[in-house]
């Protein structure tokens, strides 16, 4: 669908030229990789310029990786020492006139390739219709007007729309952003999503502090941005990673250096004997004719014919019973290869753990601590005190807490529906798992966004790890600042015990602070939540303005929770002899409760 963005005409077409030329786009400033790329800071690309850069760099998409034609697959199996003395065999049996023995072994041979051949043109197919299934689209802005396009077509120069919950089509230098954080968990490793920002930076600075860029793979969890494309397909980092893939010599199974191995052994076994029935029987004076014979079979007889037949069906059993469990399987050979595993090295995040941080903790001022129940972002869960289940009404301080949660938060929780049977978030992770605790306590968040209407914002900021929003209240004004506990207890001048407040000195500071840490200790990522009267935010002055005009109100306690299915599979690994790793970068007591509660 097409709208008009800016009301202003296309601009026109443009010669292209080459790109990529001198220093990388994160070390220019927006406007100079705009003119490097010939585009145009609102309008984007024409349709017909776009149109000519389809056709000169092709389609936004990773190069195939080489496949093996059918031909290629067939003459595969005849790559085995055993098969090739089959077929020296018959080749023999055939010119001394048993043709029925040649027949034989010809059938034998010729069943075990096709057998491999078909099975792996049917999950080339399989896998062909998935990518098919799977296009992505995008939103860019040409000649003014933003409008929907599969990503295929991005190309150099385009203008890239980005909000929250998009999938990022191409590499991009950022133009224009509000509070954008990127999750390159899949470029870079990094489970916390990225803040970005519009500055150039150093020309040699690492891929994964290039804070002013977007890369193809990555997805938008908050904020939104405006971005020009500056690398697509295999010109991406995404596409250079797929390239040395590609280049990746494909070790041979355990399986398959076995069997060549016996097959080596047992081509030196029957030559052996061949050479020795010959010098036999011709030292015994036979003819030639009948000793050569004698030898032949001999050398049948050695060879085990049905082994590459019996080893091809077996693994075309395991393969049927992957396809069961919808798994595809390329190469029969990896069924095997699963069947030597004897160590598994897993990530922990949306591995063992479902990518969905949870609140299971609250701690509120003077320390009364409830624990949450549920998992997920399904906002179904109670509050219990010591064991037992309370009201969020009747704990005093508590609805409050939760209210500021999800003021100040840019995460939006979006229930069930015909194209998502499941509970899923906009946004970034740790504010969707205060949205959900809201829900939880009775809060409606969009019926409490629109009564408490956001006026300013100060976003959240890696080096503050802060962030503040100002509403609009019936009594005026008032702010709400949520991040890091000790970040926010320095702002702190007061905190909410029960239905007052009471003066938070140096005693009752590290008091605060305990709480905070004992959640650490519990391997929960600690968030504080504070609220201040009045004031404008400033974001030039930051948030050094509130300090001292803050009061506390809480802490809230959140981890990733287990996958229910990740004990099972732990357990079944340790069952088959096989040790289950897993890598993260959490603190040590942190993986070790993690790990723990899949063990």
């Amino acid at each position: 669908m097409r709208r008009d963005r800016l009301g202003r005409p296309g601009q026109p077409v443009l010669e292209p030229r080459p790109y990529g030329l001198g220093e990388p786009s994160h070390a220019r400033s927006g406007a100079d990789v705009i003119a490097t790329f010939e585009s145009h800071a609102s309008l984007g690309l024409g349709p017909a310029e776009a149109a000519a850069r389809l056709d000169r760099f092709g389609p936004n998409t990773l190069p195939e990786p080489p496949r093996r034609g059918r031909l290629a697959a067939l003459v595969a199996p005849f790559r085995s020492p055993l098969v090739l003395l089959l077929l020296a065999v018959a080749a023999l049996a055939a010119l001394l006139g048993h043709l029925s023995d040649a027949v034989v072994i010809l059938v034998v041979v010729g069943l075990n390739a096709t057998i491999g051949a078909v099975h792996e043109h049917r999950a080339e197919r399989s896998l062909a219709e998935l990518r098919r299934l799977t296009g992505r689209s995008a939103r860019v802005v040409r000649g003014g007007l933003e409008c929907g396009v599969a990503a295929r077509e991005v190309v150099p120069g385009d203008l890239l729309a980005l909000e929250a919950g998009d999938a990022v089509a191409a590499d991009a230098r950022l133009l224009e952003g509000a509070a954008l954080q990127i999750a390159e968990a899949a470029l870079t490793g990094e489970s916390v999503p990225v803040v970005k920002d519009l500055r150039p930076l150093a020309p040699d600075t690492p891929l994964a502090d290039r804070t002013n860029m977007v890369y193809a793979g990555t997805h938008v969890t908050a904020g939104r941005a405006l971005a020009l494309v500056v690398a697509t397909g295999g010109a991406t980092e995404i596409g250079r990673i797929a390239a040395l893939a590609a280049h990746t010599a494909e070790p041979r199974t355990p399986l398959e250096r076995r069997v060549e191995g016996f097959g080596r052994a047992v081509v030196a076994v029957a030559a052996v004997l061949f050479v020795a029935v010959l010098a036999v029987g011709l030292a015994r004076g036979l003819p030639f004719t009948a000793v050569l014979m004698v030898a032949v079979s001999q050398v049948v007889g050695v060879i085990p014919e049905g082994l590459p037949v019996a080893m091809t069906i077996a693994l075309a059993v395991g393969v049927h019973r992957m396809a069961r469990r919808r798994a595809i399987v390329r190469r029969m050979g990896a069924v095997e290869t699963l069947g030597s595993t004897t160590v598994i090295c897993t990530d922990k995040t949306g591995t063992l753990t479902r990518n969905e941080m949870t609140a299971t903790a609250v701690v509120l001022p003077g320390g009364r601590r409830l624990a949450v129940t549920g998992a997920g972002l399904e906002p179904t869960g109670a509050f219990l005190a010591a064991g037992e289940p309370v009201e969020p009404g009747d704990v005093p301080g508590l609805v409050e807490l939760l209210e500021a949660g999800a003021l100040c938060n840019d995460a939006t929780l979006v229930g069930p529906d015909a194209s998502a049977p499941v509970w899923r978030a906009m946004g970034d992770p740790t504010e969707a798992a205060l949205v959900t605790l809201a829900v939880k306590g009775g809060v409606m968040p969009a019926a409490l966004r629109e009564a408490r209407p956001r006026r300013a914002e100060i976003p959240f900021d890696p080096s503050e790890r802060l962030m503040a929003t100002q509403h609009d209240g019936p009594f005026g004004t008032f702010v709400v600042v949520k991040g890091a506990p000790e970040a926010v207890l320095r702002l702190c001048a007061t905190r909410r015990l029960g239905d007052a407040e009471g003066p938070l000195d140096d005693v009752a500071r590290t008091e605060e602070a305990g709480h905070a840490l004992a959640l650490a200790a519990d391997a929960l990522r600690g968030l504080a939540i504070g609220v201040g009267p009045g004031g404008e935010v400033d974001g030039r002055a930051g948030l050094a303005a509130f300090e001292g005009r803050v009061t506390l109100l809480g802490f809230v306690g959140q981890l990733d929770p287990p996958r229910p299915e990740a004990r099972t599979a732990v357990a079944l690994c340790r069952a088959a002899g096989v040790r289950a790793v897993m890598v993260t970068g959490d603190h040590r007591a942190t993986r070790a409760t993690r790990a723990a509660s899949v063990a």
